[in-house]
């Protein structure tokens, strides 16, 4: 028997026909046979009755042949789903090859009964056998006994007459003809004797491009896999087809597998092999068979072996694109195309629901194709027999959907580097029916890492959670649930209105019926047609806060599934240990009694490491590394985003953990989950002002990082970052006091999940987080409120890492420095209370005070908050922040100065100057911080200003409680006045600003003081002569007198302006005192009156703003003051003039003046109200002017 394959004759049995493109391409996913078999030409007249040596050998030499007829595939289409659960969602069909050619033959075999279970897995439909016989009618009673009641009463009776259920031909005829085919089939195949390779050059052709399904990509931790027997309805089958293979035929895409031989040779690599009975016409199912078989391995041609009751007669070969046309059996491909579409999309819009479990059902001879949903006939099976088991009343299905449900989707979730919001979405929809279907009593591990996988959808572990980014929705991306919505209108009206007759031609056949059944599918298809919408599962899309809600539920889901692990697992891995720990014994006493003694020429291996490898792995060894931490997917959220490949780093640790069983490893991922979904969700609390809730979900997050602490050593602590938001929200909340009310509702407010999870945290921590974590709810007390905030970013600083302690060192320092203030006006408050309860319970002795003062105390703790707040600033070099605490520090002082302590009775003004040196320096150190003005222009500003609001008020002090004796007061007043013109010396009055005005109004005050203090040296010379007063004081004198004018009047402080007049006016007076020459004392009495009657638009002023109040006493006491003076000055002048010389006859004039000051007095009285007394002032100058004036013009 040589191998003549060039002398195979074409067959000549081909009609003409036009050429019909189909489409179809297969690529293989997984064969175990790599290369087609050896074929070898059988001579004429062999015997194929007459079995092989190697008839049914299942070696690798087989080809996989002793399969390929006798062994049934079962439910294969969960085998192919858990082997390829990448396909499942991405392919339209998962089925045995059988099954697809079943369906596609349906309009050329009416005859033939229909039986399939149909599952709905995302966008892909798995389709099933479903041997009645086989599954049901020869079960026990006891099993699926609801489903057998069902087919018994409604589908295999049809009156007195009884239909053949049976699916296939189980005659002794067609199991001859089985035998007779698998003899020859191994006839056909060459043995290589020796070398196994093959002694032709196989050229490549798509059947050898085999994909073998690779391990899932670890993205993540590491999940419990569904279990062998409850991956599949039928456990006990363990069929691996020949070619798993990705089948896509026109538009539809199939994951199918198949067992059919290729067989190959030197000048045709790719051939199958059939065996037909000469004797007999080759049949249209057939051919179909033969043509659907070629096309879903790739096969370009078949080789036809005939024979006459066994005996080999002729070889014919056919293309794979002529079988369509063989003579008595002919068919046309675009009829299978259609009914291709047409089924698919019959079973698409009728079977919806995912995780339910449809029967595909047609009869013998039956003209309709029926679909029953047999998930809802058991629910309404069950509530008729409610006595009856559960487990007779169980769908067989349920459970391998579940799993395969779980297992595709957690394929996506490892399988793609980015998640959109299509496929988050689509992993949800099959998760949450993987949840719906399987008892978490009975699956807890499985239904346990659904809820952690949906969490994490939810709560990517990746995510900042100070800025968390979410993937949006992009209309480009494609979803495993959308089909081709362009396509479907395209040909929807061409595959609901059938073909013509003529593409019937050889169906009379089949029965004459055949095509019934499926225009049946058509008619129905139309009235689904506007109903059919595709149940698309909604993208996920959601807020940060709906995010977090939805993860916390199913974290809070997934830990009470926990409850329902046994202890099977802990005691199996404990007996394992044992053993090992028995084994590891008995090798130390084989050791110990059997030395491993040196052997005679032989050489002692010396164990080496090569140094190229220790320089290229400087990492610990994985003994080390393997209490690294699960809580690196948050390891620096807080601060910043990991990157994808230290996440898978992450994961790969995570994974390193051994911790017993998957009850614990479970519940660490999932509180692990919960630790950074509650961080985050604190972030989102801590945008929205909510700092109640925020420190509600800090302190879970603490918890929750605490258990992990508790299993797993040398944890990363996030403890810096969620204590430190802690203290930012304890701070916040003293700075909104007005809404602590509500702070405290949202701190106690608890939902479900929360509540779940905590008390799963405080089994677990059993009282030890008291040890560690600081309260976080919130009290109604502002100071407390504020000291827990400094305490939260003490313990922050604690577990901080270097780069993280200056920022909270910062955020410490500046709580410091806000508290340090509260307790400085409190303690000022305090102070002040104290004082007028004080003088109001002077007489009564009674009021010893038994303790130390409040104000004492909140002195004590604002000097040490604003010291330690100067610490935490220095640690980091914050200038500006340090100059801020160094200002507050000064003005600490200035209030300390004027502080009475309890023992003693007055501050002595020598305590207060070294206060106010103390401040001073602060002010200094603070402008040392700055440098310059534009450092920081505004905390320049603030500073200069508190200089000179603290020198001006020392000098104040001074100047008004001096004390000094005769022996210091020179250096009393050196040191005043030094201090008076350094304090104007500080008022800025050239930088534009809020407190511009106010450094002028000082600056008036200050030269009003300056020139109070000359006047005061000027009076201190006693009763001496004019010429003997020192002209410089006096002329500084009247210097800041007028400067003071000046100022005060251009800012119309009417009051100070008064004053200063007053002051003025008695500053002439004390000069015409002193002098002797009468001339001299009439030029200062002149200058007074001068002065006296400028004051005219200082009652102006008030006239028009209406600023003198009713009680103002002080203001009508100077309007008094000012009356008298001026009367005093007419007086005077009028004397003079009238015992000198008087040439222009001014006697007069005064003295008519003089009398009409007087006339007016009549009028007002002296203690008639200051509004009134301004008005006469004013009307009374208003007339002197006037009369002035009229002497002036007759002059």
């Amino acid at each position: 028997m040589e191998d003549s394959n060039e002398e195979i004759e074409p067959c000549r049995s081909i009609g003409p026909h036009e050429l019909d493109v189909v489409k179809s391409q297969a690529v293989i996913k997984l064969s175990p046979v790599q290369l087609p078999a050896h074929f070898k030409r059988l001579e004429c007249n062999t015997n194929l009755n007459l079995p092989p040596l190697n008839w049914l050998t299942t070696s690798h030499s087989s080809h996989g042949l002793h399969q390929a007829l006798y062994q049934s595939a079962g439910f294969a289409s969960f085998r192919l789903g858990q082997m390829f659960p990448d396909c499942v969602g991405e392919v339209d069909v998962v089925s045995d090859a059988e099954n697809i050619k079943q369906l596609l033959k349906l309009p050329y075999s009416a005859q033939s009964a229909i039986s399939m279970v149909v599952h709905k897995v995302g966008n892909t439909l798995l389709l099933d056998e479903f041997d009645i016989q086989k599954y049901l009618l020869r079960k026990a009673d006891d099993d699926w006994k609801w489903l057998r009641t069902f087919i018994l009463e409604h589908i295999l009776t049809y009156g007195d007459k009884r239909p053949n259920y049976c699916l296939k031909e189980r005659s002794r005829e067609a199991l001859q003809t089985k035998n007779l085919l698998s003899k020859f089939l191994y006839h056909s195949l060459k043995q290589n004797a020796g070398d196994p390779e093959v002694p032709y050059e196989m050229t490549p052709t798509p059947t050898q491009l085999t994909s073998r399904r690779q391990g899932l990509p670890i993205t993540g931790p590491v999940l419990p896999e569904p279990k062998i027997e409850e991956n599949v309805p039928d456990p006990k089958s363990s069929h691996a087809f020949n070619r798993n293979v990705v089948w896509t035929f026109e538009d539809i895409r199939m994951l199918i597998g198949t067992d059919m031989p290729i067989f190959g040779g030197p000048n045709r690599p790719c051939i199958s092999l059939r065996l037909r009975d000469a004797a007999q016409p080759i049949n249209v199912l057939t051919g179909i068979d033969y043509w659907l078989d070629n096309l879903m391995c790739n096969v370009p041609e078949v080789v036809m072996c005939y024979h006459l009751d066994g005996i080999v007669q002729k070889y014919e070969i056919i293309k794979t694109e002529d079988l369509p046309y063989l003579e008595n059996s002919q068919f046309s491909p675009q009829v299978v195309r259609n009914v291709a579409q047409n089924i698919l999309a019959f079973l698409k819009a009728n079977a919806t629901k995912a995780g339910h479990t449809y029967w595909l059902f047609k009869g013998r001879n039956d003209d309709v194709v029926k679909l029953y949903d047999l998930t809802t006939l058991c629910q309404s099976q069950s509530e008729k027999n409610e006595s009856s088991p559960p487990q007779q009343q169980v769908n067989p299905f349920t459970v391998p959907v579940g799993m395969l449900l779980y297992s595709v989707a957690r394929n996506m979730k490892n399988s793609l580097p980015k998640i959109s919001p299509k496929a988050a979405g689509n992993i949800r929809a099959l998760l949450d029916n993987c949840i719906k279907l399987l008892p978490k009593e009975q699956y807890p591990q499985i239904v346990s890492s659904s809820h952690y996988i949906l969490s994490d959808l939810h709560v990517p572990a990746g995510i900042d959670p100070k800025a968390p980014k979410f993937e949006e929705l992009d209309s480009d991306e494609q979803s495993l649930y959308d089909d081709d919505e362009e396509d479907d209108e395209d040909y929807d009206d061409e595959l609901l209105d059938y073909p013509s007759d003529k593409n019937y031609q050889s169906t009379e056949q089949g029965g004459g019926r055949a095509n019934v059944a499926v225009r049946h599918i058509c008619d129905a298809l139309r009235d689904f047609k506007s109903n059919a919408k595709k149940s698309q599962p909604a993208p996920l899309l959601a807020n940060t806060s709906e995010r977090c809600s939805i993860s916390l539920e199913h974290i809070s889901a997934g830990l009470s599934c926990l409850q329902y692990f046994n202890g099977s697992q802990e005691e199996k891995l404990k007996e394992t240990e044992t053993h090992a720990k028995q084994e590891e014994k008995r090798r130390i006493l084989h050791e110990e009694q059997n030395p491993n003694m040196a052997k005679p020429f032989s050489a002692i291996p010396l164990p080496y490491e090569q140094l190229k490898q220790t320089q290229q792995q400087p990492q610990p060894s994985p003994v080390n590394t393997k209490k690294s931490k699960a809580k690196g997917n948050k390891s620096k959220e807080l601060a910043k985003s990991p990157s994808a490949g230290s996440n898978q780093h992450l994961s790969a640790k995570f994974n390193t953990q051994h911790f017993g069983s998957w009850n614990v490893h479970l519940k660490l991922l999932l509180l692990e989950k919960a630790c950074l979904t509650f961080a985050t969700l604190a972030e989102h609390f801590y945008e929205t002002h909510s700092y109640g809730s925020t420190l509600r979900s800090i302190e879970l997050a603490c918890r929750c990082q605490q258990v992990l602490n508790k299993y797993m050593a040398n944890v990363v602590s996030q403890q810096s970052c969620l204590l430190g938001r802690a203290g930012d929200c304890f701070f916040q909340m003293s700075k909104h006091w007005e809404a602590i009310d509500e702070y405290v509702l949202q701190y106690e407010e608890v939902d479900g999940p929360m509540r779940t999870i905590n008390d799963e945290l405080t089994m677990e921590l059993d009282g030890e987080e008291e040890e560690v974590l600081p309260t976080l709810a919130p009290l109604k007390n502002v100071e407390q409120v504020m000291l827990l905030s400094c305490k939260c970013y003490e313990q922050a600083l604690e577990h901080a890492k270097k780069a993280e302690s200056n920022e909270l060192l910062r955020r410490l320092g500046n709580v410091r420095n806000e508290l340090g203030l509260k307790y400085m006006y409190w303690a000022q408050e305090e102070y002040s209370d104290m004082m007028k309860k004080k003088e109001e319970t002077k007489a009564s002795e009674d009021s010893s005070p038994t303790s130390e003062p409040l104000y004492v105390k909140l002195t004590v703790n604002s000097y040490d908050c604003l010291r330690r707040g100067i610490e935490a600033f220095t640690a980091v070099q914050d200038n500006v922040n340090l100059a801020f605490l160094y200002c507050n520090m000064g003005r600490f002082m200035r209030l300390r100065a004027h502080l009475t302590m309890p023992n003693e009775s007055a501050i002595a003004l020598d305590t207060q100057k070294v206060f106010y040196n103390e401040a001073f320096n602060y002010y200094e150190k603070a402008k040392d911080c700055l440098d310059t003005r534009k450092a920081n222009a505004e905390l320049w500003d603030l500073v200069h200003w508190e200089l000179s609001t603290a020198t001006f008020t020392l000098a104040k002090q001074l100047q008004d409680y001096s004390a000094a004796d005769k022996s210091t007061l020179v250096e009393a007043s050196k040191e005043v006045l030094e201090l008076l013109q350094k304090s104007l010396k500080l008022c800025d009055v050239e930088h534009a600003g809020a407190r511009q005005v106010l450094y002028s109004f000082r600056s008036g005050l200050i030269h009003k003081r300056i020139a109070s203090f000359h006047y005061a040296q000027l009076r201190s010379y006693g009763n001496c002569e004019f010429s003997q007063l020192p002209k410089s004081t006096l002329q500084l004198c009247k210097f800041h007198y007028e400067k003071a004018t000046q100022i005060l009047e251009a800012l119309k402080e009417v009051g100070d302006l008064l004053v200063v007049q007053l002051e003025r006016i008695s500053l002439h007076e004390f000069l015409a005192e002193l002098s002797t020459h009468p001339a001299q004392k009439i030029k200062q009495m002149q200058a007074a009156l001068d002065i006296c009657l400028q004051c005219q638009v200082i009652f102006k002023h008030v006239i028009d703003t209406n600023q003198v109040a009713q009680n103002d006493d002080e203001f009508a006491g100077h309007l008094t003051l000012f009356e008298s003076r001026l009367q005093n000055a007419l007086k005077t002048l009028t004397k003079l003039l009238l015992t000198g010389k008087d040439p222009k006859q001014l006697s007069k004039l005064y003295k008519r003046m003089y009398m009409e000051t007087l006339t007016g007095k009549q009028g007002t009285g002296a203690q008639k109200a200051a509004a009134a007394g301004v008005e006469h002032l004013h009307t009374l100058l208003a007339r002197l002017r006037t009369m002035c004036d009229t002497q002036l013009a007759s002059d």
